[in-house]
């Protein structure tokens, strides 16, 4: 917590290959407060074409596509 009371979100970095079930679970638990005080900080994929950055892009998330 920091000195007026407030705590800092935890931010998370998601990792990504197909179709990003896992990271719609997260934004939805998040959306609905199950998750209280996190925030998606970044998705990551290593494949251009994968569905889970277009969730991604739908929630202004930002992502990064690395190649390797």
């Amino acid at each position: 917590m920091n000195s007026g009371g407030n705590s800092v979100p935890l931010r998370l970095g998601v990792l990504i290959s197909g179709t990003g079930s896992n990271l719609q679970a997260l934004i939805d638990a998040i959306e609905s407060k199950k998750l209280a005080n996190v925030e998606i900080a970044l998705v990551v994929s290593n494949k251009a074409n994968a569905y889970g950055l277009q969730r991604a892009l739908t929630h202004n998330l930002p992502v990064v596509y690395l190649p390797w």
